[in-house]
């Protein structure tokens, strides 16, 4: 390899070194390079060789690292520390057996979790209710119960500090209205299972370690089953039943979805916790006529899986 006079060789002494966008501890981490990686640097600025990397698109780019990082191994040495302020070595030290040196430490470089996209499998608690514009139901509202049940799904997005997220999830979605009255027990659920597709921003915040991020944007979703349950006891005699009314209600729903979480780096994946809310925007009431009150759904997860 053939090396101008200005050229001066480094070797990486540490672990895992940051090399940064600019010669400065709070400038963006660009890459990392491992142990023994040599590298070429023209000149020195401050405590920061210069150097060029590669990122992940071939591009090459201008960054630094820290000289406390990295060993020179040919070119330009540092400056020697004038006599005058050279420590002097106690002559006992000439007789001491040498000790093994500790391993050199890079504690001000902890690397930065940069989200690199992929594929994710999530599962989810949700609690879902309906909002109706009409105050009939307002006599019952002290029996009313969110509709709790278990979600999931698929999803995959593309990485970066803003990136875009696509999901394919199962979504049970209703009311329920539990309690007793004069006597009368009774349960009552309004049930509608969505196939959903939300369409997501996220922004991912640059934080050491992990990745937390927000996320917000709409769904679309198809209503592929809506039933009516009743369980209705009074002293001795009990009514019970279900009844399907995927007929009376639209088939399509929308609304949007907002919420954060945070990815914990696992292995060579990530674990994801996650809370959104999914609020209907669409009318589930079928052919309303004018005057009629309007339902629409809501539903608030919680949601934990895995990102590939």
């Amino acid at each position: 390899m053939f090396l101008s006079a200005q050229t001066t060789v480094l070797k990486v002494k540490v672990q895992t070194a940051n090399v940064r966008s600019q010669p400065d501890t709070g400038a963006a981490v660009i890459k990392q390079v491992k142990l023994g990686t040599l590298l070429e640097s023209k000149q020195k600025v401050g405590d920061w060789y210069e150097i060029s990397v590669t990122n992940e698109l071939g591009v090459s780019l201008t960054a630094y690292i820290n000289v406390n990082v990295v060993d020179v191994v040919t070119g330009a040495a540092p400056a020697p520390v004038p006599e005058e302020v050279r420590p002097v070595t106690p002559p006992v030290a000439a007789v001491q057996p040498p000790r093994a040196e500790s391993p050199v430490r890079d504690m001000s470089y902890a690397p930065v979790a940069v989200n690199r996209g992929g594929f994710k499998l999530m599962a989810a608690f949700a609690n879902a209710s309906l909002a109706v514009s009409d105050n009939m139901l307002d006599p019952y509202d002290e029996w009313k119960k969110p509709l709790s049940g278990f979600a999931g799904g698929l999803g995959f997005e593309t990485g970066g500090t803003l990136g875009l997220e696509i999901d394919l999830m199962y979504l049970p979605k209703g009311i329920r209205y539990k309690g007793s009255d004069s006597g009368v027990d009774f349960d009552i659920k309004f049930m509608f299972t969505q196939i959903s597709v939300p369409v997501l921003l996220k922004f991912n915040l640059p934080v050491q370690g992990i990745n937390p991020y927000i996320l917000g944007g709409g769904e679309i979703a198809y209503v592929a089953q809506a039933k009516y349950t009743w369980n209705v006891t009074d002293g001795s005699s009990s009514d019970s039943g279900e009844q399907d009314v995927k007929e009376d209600v639209n088939q399509i729903d929308y609304g949007l979805v907002f919420g954060g979480g945070i990815g914990l780096p696992l292995g060579g994946m990530n674990l994801i916790v996650e809370a959104r809310y999914h609020m209907g925007m669409a009318n589930l009431g079928k052919d309303p006529a004018p005057g009629d009150p309007t339902v629409k759904s809501n539903m608030f997860l919680i949601l934990a899986g895995f990102k590939f």
